[in-house]
């Protein structure tokens, strides 16, 4: 346990609080405040490999003490190579540019041509305008390098992108040495990414124009330097400013992540690098194989790869999840809605620690019009709901759906607070009546018949009349202009495009939410089969994979056995996840992915299956896709597509994934 905590030292020049370490120890380091330190102390004290620094609160180990010196006292040697393009070897180096930096300042250069022995290739010649020509006479590697080793010396290497340029001089060093440079060193790209978060891109040229540094004889060695030794002061002035005074805490800060501590993981890179690219789900684990979390990706490879990078996009519970996960196991998915939906049900069953229940489903919402009431209000629900009610949407998410509630209530004057209604002369109505956003019917300005016509004019926009309206806001804009009311004309310009872009949606989905009897059918990936999804009152109350266009008959023999279920219920919580995750596809869906087909009757379905047929005969049209059909992955994939049964059979899975095989 002694040496585990020494090694992780090891890795941190600027030493570990004891929080950190007792992480190492314990799974849970309890809640007893004197407990942690007492132990360590206990455990390292006597140790004399490790130094405890009261003053910082952090544990070291003491092989370190050498760079705990101020950083304005270091020397500092930045260098860049130029490369012949290929691998990192002693004879790819065809250039080699170094400053040496003392207090500050720069007191010596170092530059050199190298003969690699091999012509250059065109593309190198076109970037740094090298040339065989002018590398004919120079010496090779062999005889530059005493003379490179002895500038550099025992100083603290810099370069920009540290790890191409050391790859190659740790590779010399191996030849010419026997053993790689044992310098430490920085880079400027790391440095940059934690101290200044805000600048996207962190290439030289564009950290040079954020700082605004000239760039001269750019893609040469020592022009490069040059302008990363500017690029180093403006970064060490960075680091003053933020209590980064000495050298150990400049290293360590380079493999700092956003919450401070140093970004590692222990997912096998190889393993990440032979995931499938296709839609699927993942399960990460930790060391002993236990479950931590469930996700889902539209490529897989892809996602799970973001948890190797050092990325100011991740949380500190996504930090701690990186730092625990070992291994990751997936399952391919034939579209990103059956990922999601793979994803949605795997988290309830499992519910692994660093998954918060209900927190992967999209945000969405609706503007629902309650018609039970005899003063039907507006509002903003999460989900759709059973009783009588009209449904605008989906929104992708709550503030959008309340721009919607104002446009509607300035249109068409319908009230959005809550309690039921008593109307009566002697009630003030809120602010929305005394603005004349809303007819008032609790203080009796409109009576029941009245407010039912502000009803119809709602649900004729609906059912896709909309012109009048829009021709209204129009009008209002344009009156609003001429009497030079700029601002007023603007706003209501909003309203007209909100309005247009509502009715746009009703085109799309305006059938959907009246409905909510519907059928999605999808081609998987590689149109291998078709993946159906029955949805009954707005609830997903059955998926599918189709391997063949008749089998869709057994889907339509279930539907009427489903219907009369639901019929008599309401929506389970269960069910919620799955009615959310598909109501967010029908708002984004594109136009290459699948088909949303009605259901006219659910209790005789019957009469849509020549139409259902053909569709999913035109959803299996195979795709010739090489990389799809020749890869390991691909196979896997297939094996996906054909569980449980093969072609002209038909995977049936409720909304719990509980599968059965029909037809």
């Amino acid at each position: 346990m002694r040496q585990r905590l020494y090694d992780y030292l090891l890795d941190r020049a600027a030493g570990a609080s004891p929080r950190e370490l007792l992480d190492l120890v314990f799974t849970h380091p309890g809640s007893d405040p004197e407990f942690g330190p007492r132990f360590l102390h206990g455990m390292l004290g006597t140790d004399p490999r490790f130094v405890w620094r009261e003053s910082e609160g952090t544990w070291h180990a003491r092989v370190h003490d050498a760079l705990a010196q101020p950083i304005a006292e270091t020397t500092f040697v930045v260098l860049d190579l130029e490369t012949t393009g290929f691998g990192a070897s002693a004879s790819g180096i065809i250039e080699i540019g170094a400053a040496r930096i003392c207090n500050g300042r720069v007191i010596e250069e170092f530059e050199q041509l190298v003969n690699p022995g091999t012509p250059l290739p065109p593309f190198i010649t076109r970037l740094t305008g090298i040339d065989d020509t002018m590398l004919a006479d120079q010496p090779p590697i062999g005889a530059v390098w005493p003379r490179l080793r002895a500038f550099l010396g025992d100083a603290v290497l810099v370069a920009h992108n540290a790890r191409f340029d050391l790859s190659f001089l740790d590779t010399t060093a191996l030849c010419y040495d026997g053993a790689p440079l044992p310098n430490p060193h920085l880079c400027t790209i790391k440095l940059a990414r934690r101290l200044l978060p805000q600048v996207r891109k962190r290439g030289l040229d564009a950290l040079a124009a954020h700082f605004t540094i000239p760039q001269a004889d750019r893609h040469r060695a020592l022009g490069d330097v040059r302008i990363t030794v500017e690029v180093l002061f403006h970064l060490m002035e960075s680091m003053r400013t933020r209590g980064i005074v000495r050298l150990d805490q400049a290293l360590d800060l380079q493999h700092c992540a956003r919450d401070g501590r140093r970004f590692e993981y222990f997912l096998p890179r190889e393993k990440v690098q032979q995931l499938p690219t296709a839609p699927g789900t993942y399960y990460l684990l930790d060391g002993d194989g236990r479950l931590l979390y469930i996700g889902k990706a539209k490529n897989l490879r892809d996602r799970v790869s973001h948890y190797l990078t050092n990325s100011e996009s991740h949380s500190n519970k996504t930090l701690d999840l990186i730092r625990h996960a070992h291994d990751v196991r997936v399952e391919v998915a034939g579209s990103e809605l059956e990922a999601a939906l793979d994803e949605a049900a795997a988290i309830r069953r499992h519910q692994p620690p660093y998954n918060r229940l209900g927190k992967h489903l999209p945000r969405i919402a609706f503007v629902k019009l309650t018609l039970a009431s005899e003063f039907p209000r507006l509002l903003v629900t999460a989900r759709l709901g059973g009783g009588r009610a009209r449904y605008v949407g989906p929104f992708r998410n709550r503030e959008e759906a309340a721009r919607v509630v104002g446009l509607l209530t300035r249109l068409f004057r319908l009230r959005t607070c809550p309690p039921r209604l008593q109307p009566s002369a002697s009630v003030t109505p809120c602010m929305q009546g005394q603005v004349g956003a809303c007819s008032a019917p609790c203080a009796a300005h409109v009576d029941a018949a009245g407010y039912a016509k502000q009803v119809e004019a709602f649900l004729a926009l609906l059912g896709g009349d909309g012109a009048a309206a829009e021709q209204e806001l129009i009008k209002r804009r344009d009156r609003l202009a001429e009497s030079l009311r700029f601002e007023a004309a603007t706003k209501v310009q909003r309203d007209v495009r909100l309005l247009q872009s509502l009715m746009r949606r009703q085109r799309l989905l305006g059938w959907v939410m009246e409905g909510r009897n519907f059928l999605i059918l999808q081609p998987s990936v590689g149109r291998q089969a078709v993946l159906a999804y029955v949805v009954l009152g707005g609830r997903l109350a059955l998926r599918a994979r189709l391997h063949d266009a008749d089998a869709i008959i057994a889907i339509a023999d279930q539907i009427p056995v489903l219907a009369e279920q639901y019929e008599r219920r309401a929506i389970r919580r269960d069910e919620v996840d799955g009615t959310t995750i598909v109501a967010a596809w029908l708002r984004d869906r594109g136009e290459a992915d699948g088909c949303v087909l009605p259901i006219d009757d659910p209790l005789a379905p019957a009469t849509r299956q020549a139409e259902w047929r053909d569709a999913c005969g035109s959803l299996l049209t195979p795709v010739v896709d090489a990389h799809y059909l020749s890869t390991p992955q691909a196979e896997n994939q297939r094996q996906q597509e054909q569980r449980p049964g093969g072609p002209g059979t038909v995977a049936v899975f409720t909304t719990d994934r509980a599968p059965t095989t029909a037809g």
